[in-house]
């Protein structure tokens, strides 16, 4: 029976405020991460003590994203590049470079790491007698579930669950494609507050380290980790510290003694530097065997890389150049690329889903719709697959269809907010509210700051007749979103339905003066405060209407009617 051996380096890099450099962390927000354990999936397998055959490396490094938001001053990607540069140094770790794939920034998806991590580069390369390195820089967040999340290059602050990198996806996913006895995953995470507040852990996960049983692959384990639990991890001082370490001895010294002699580095770096504090790194180590040495040389002739693996490099580099057009909109040049790809490898999944995204662009909702069923075909548990093809068909009329998919993508992935919000909106169409609001209290107990979500609730129970949970539900949008238009006016409306016109007044009144050339704000506000018997006031608002109105508009004429009336002429 295979061993399977993983080491974790974990190394968290606190983000912090501007200006928050030299203070206290307020909670443990800023704690150092315990994320996961090295283990043995047999645990009664002799020692790894069998000479490296072949060494591949995967470096990942994510410091520029989709979302500006999310960038960084930390910059791990430049983390990644030194890391890389190490491996591939004669005198570092001996890696060739053919056998070192690097991701950095938008090369660095979702996607591209599950697949290189996973079935398409490391399952098809790496044998049981070799050396896997696989280094991930990025930023990271804990959630209430004890799961642990990576920040890729494409995913969305308001879906963080969805389109972050999972810990438990990404050891899953080693587990099951990489077979090898010896594999070293060093994984920086600096600390996202930005996408654990969006997510809304912060108001409930009040403890930072994560538990490492959450993360288990076995019995047996090796956890090395930038920090104590209760420590902030500063930069990238501890990963500079490795890297320089695993450089001595021209390379050849053993991880063991590398660590160590990093960990006194970072430790007397953090504490003698103006603004920083005390950062210990930990390592818990029951590795047996022979002293695991990274940079020590393989013993056979470097295997080329061919065959289907190479068929999705080859494929990869025709995929990202076309993602790069779509984004700056040269959607014929995108397409040609998208076409190259999946001639290269017909079974690149997301090449074809990105391609058939890129057709709802054009409007060509009937080829979109068969990219995205060949994707499905390809791999039928992506809840993205479903959830997209689901739009599409919807487009063509098949609503049937289209719930049928978005109920398979909700049980594939439950915390995926696309997907929820579509398929409540697909019950509400048929009316069952029910289903709907069943949908979106999870997805608030979900994502309790996400105001659209409080809002799309809100609207689902006043459908089902519980006017008083949806006018909460509003008033929470609202509170949660002060800038939300729609979450302002459906707290209005709600407000008179209930009868408290004085309160709607004053919600639409806040909404005018924060939207002062919005027609819409001025005919609500003129029906409220009409209601309310200040027809002067309403007069003065349904004239503001009237004239920021557009002529095309169904209700201008009616509204100028009744101006006629309101002021006896």
């Amino acid at each position: 029976m295979r061993q399977f051996l993983i080491i974790i380096l974990c190394l968290a890099a606190a983000v912090l405020p501007a200006g928050a450099q030299g203070s206290e962390p307020a909670d443990k927000a800023r704690s150092g991460f315990q994320w996961t354990k090295i283990q043995d999936l047999n645990p009664n397998a002799p020692p790894s003590n069998s000479q490296v055959k072949q060494k591949w490396a995967i470096v990942i490094g994510a410091g520029r994203f989709k979302e500006r938001r999310l960038n960084s001053s930390e910059r791990p990607d430049e983390a990644a590049l030194a890391f890389r540069q190490y491996l591939v140094d004669p005198h570092g770790g001996r890696f060739d470079e053919k056998h070192v794939k690097l991701l950095v920034n938008d090369e660095a998806t979702q996607q591209a790491i599950l697949s290189f991590a996973g079935p398409s580069w490391l399952g098809k390369l790496a044998g049981a007698d070799d050396l896997v390195v696989i280094f991930i820089a990025s930023g990271g967040f804990p959630t209430t579930d004890g799961n642990a999340y990576l920040l890729t290059y494409n995913c969305s602050l308001d879906n963080v669950y969805s389109t972050c990198l999972s810990m438990r996806t990404l050891m899953d996913t080693i587990r099951q494609n990489v077979h090898c006895n010896r594999i070293v995953l060093i994984v920086q995470a600096g600390y996202s507050g930005a996408a654990e507040l969006e997510s809304g852990a912060k108001a409930l996960f009040h403890q930072y380290n994560l538990d490492p049983e959450q993360l288990s692959l076995g019995k047996g384990h090796v956890v090395l980790s930038s920090s104590q639990p209760d420590q902030v991890s500063w930069g990238n001082v501890f990963t500079n510290n490795l890297v320089a370490s695993l450089r001595e001895e021209d390379g050849l010294i053993q991880l063991e003694r590398a660590f160590a002699h990093a960990t006194s580095a970072t430790e007397q770096q953090t504490s003698t530097t103006p603004g920083l504090k005390r950062q210990t790194p930990v390592m818990r180590s029951d590795w047996k065997g022979h002293d695991l040495v990274i940079g020590v040389p393989q013993i056979e002739q470097v295997r080329e890389v061919t065959g289907a693996a190479q068929n999705f490099v080859g494929a990869e580099a025709h995929y990202l150049k076309a993602n790069r057009l779509v984004e700056s909109r040269q959607l014929d040049q995108a397409e040609t690329e998208y076409k190259a790809c999946i001639s290269a490898d017909p079974k690149y999944a997301d090449a074809l889903a990105d391609y058939g995204a890129m057709l709802t662009l054009q409007t060509n909702w009937t080829a979109a719709a068969q990219k995205y069923k060949q994707a499905i075909d390809l791999r039928p548990n992506d809840a993205l697959f479903h959830a997209n093809y689901a739009r599409v068909i919807y487009k063509l009329g098949a609503k049937d269809e289209c719930r049928r998919e978005l109920e398979k993508a909700y049980e594939l992935d439950a915390k995926d907010r696309n997907v929820v919000a579509a398929l409540s909106d697909r019950c509400l169409e048929a009316g069952d509210t029910d289903r709907a609001c069943t949908l979106l209290v999870q997805a608030v107990a979900t994502y309790p700051r996400a105001a659209g979500l409080h809002n799309r609730l809100s609207f689902a129970l006043s459908r089902r007749g519980d006017i008083e949970a949806a006018c909460s539900q509003a008033a929470e949008a609202v509170k949660l979103d002060p800038a939300s238009q729609p979450a302002r006016l459906n707290l209005g409306s709600l407000l008179l339905v209930q009868g408290d016109t004085a309160g709607a007044i004053k919600v639409y009144r806040e909404a005018a003066r924060l939207w002062t050339c919005n027609a819409d704000v001025r005919l609500l506000l003129s029906r409220a405060l009409e209601a309310g018997g200040d027809s002067e006031a309403a007069r003065t608002e349904l004239a503001e209407f009237v004239r920021l109105c557009p002529k095309s508009d169904v209700r201008l004429q009616s509204a100028q009617e009744h101006l006629q009336q309101m002021t006896g002429q």
